[in-house]
């Protein structure tokens, strides 16, 4: 049997996914802070994961982990993680394989869930692109693999900067795209301008109001610019605020297009919303190491 394991270790949750023989046979979800609550150096996401192993009776032959962080080129040392304490810095790779005794590979949670999309769309592009729009912006892309630049920093479309906006993001730099189109601006504007209005009814009940339709018009040129440096094939679309009731999909596929320069690729791509399983990323964790280490001589 062909056993691999992913995790999928995220600022709120935590999810471990177990896939034998192609099949997913367990998925199981826990709140990341009580995982990092119960020792350094990830001592509770180990603990937590050999109890899931445990459960199932399977030996899973390689690992992957995705991690809400900038990794190292190499894609084992974390270099900043501002949502989780305690794992700047760490050699999760080495730190894991130790733990686990068998290979581990370490990824962007983002660059999981965006494989988990094009494995399910059943598509193997040469290029493709991700964009997942929830509390901040997830952004992967693919050129033949997972493109990370020289540094290991590449694929941060949340942090290109935008005209006119002053905010200050998280990263420390003033005007990211994140400041002006994630769904923390959606809270913000939520907050100081309809108040009475739930968050998940933004869209439902605000959606023809000017800073509304411009937040879609900003996430369109994004995604455009993108789009338009490396020429994919696919694109999905995905996160929670695309989620969110009544948000105007079509409308953004429409200004993404109109924005994308012609005739190619704009004539040419394909632009679909990704899957936004709870756990896409551990099954895209799943399904990488898979794909890396095939099946079991």
């Amino acid at each position: 049997m062909s056993v691999f394991a992913g995790i999928d270790l995220g600022g709120t949750h935590t999810r471990f996914a177990v896939m034998a023989d192609g099949a997913f046979v367990t998925s199981e979800k826990y709140v990341t802070a009580d995982l990092m609550a119960a020792g350094p150096r990830l001592a509770g996401v180990i603990d937590r994961y050999r109890e899931v192993i445990d459960r199932t009776g399977l030996a899973p032959r390689a690992v992957g982990i995705g991690l809400p962080a900038t990794l190292d080129a190499a894609r084992r040392t974390v270099l900043s993680a501002p949502n989780v304490d305690g794992l700047d810095g760490l050699d999760v790779v080495d730190l894991l394989q130790g733990a686990f005794g068998v290979p581990v590979v370490a990824e962007r949670d983002v660059n999981f869930q965006f494989f988990h999309d094009m494995t399910a769309s059943g598509r193997t592009p040469k290029v493709a692109l991700g964009v997942y729009i929830g509390t901040g912006v997830g952004n992967a892309v693919w050129i033949n693999g997972f493109y990370t630049g020289a540094h290991g920093s590449a694929a941060e479309l949340g942090h290109i900067p935008v005209p006119g906006a002053t905010g200050t993001c998280g990263c420390g730099k003033v005007g990211c795209l994140e400041t002006v189109c994630c769904g923390r601006w959606l809270k913000g504007w939520q907050e100081k301008n309809a108040p009475q209005t739930p968050i998940a009814d933004i869209f439902a009940r605000h959606g023809g109001h000017p800073d509304i339709r411009g937040f879609v018009e900003t996430a369109a040129m994004a995604v455009a610019t993108a789009v338009n440096i490396i020429d994919p094939e696919l694109v999905f679309l995905g996160g929670g605020v695309l989620e969110m009731p009544a948000f105007p999909l079509e409308t953004l596929k429409a200004r993404l297009l109109a924005h994308t320069r012609a005739p190619f690729p704009r004539d040419v791509l394909e632009v679909r919303l990704a899957s936004n399983l709870g756990d896409s990323g551990a099954r895209g964790a799943s399904l990488y190491v898979a794909n890396q280490f095939g099946p079991q001589p």
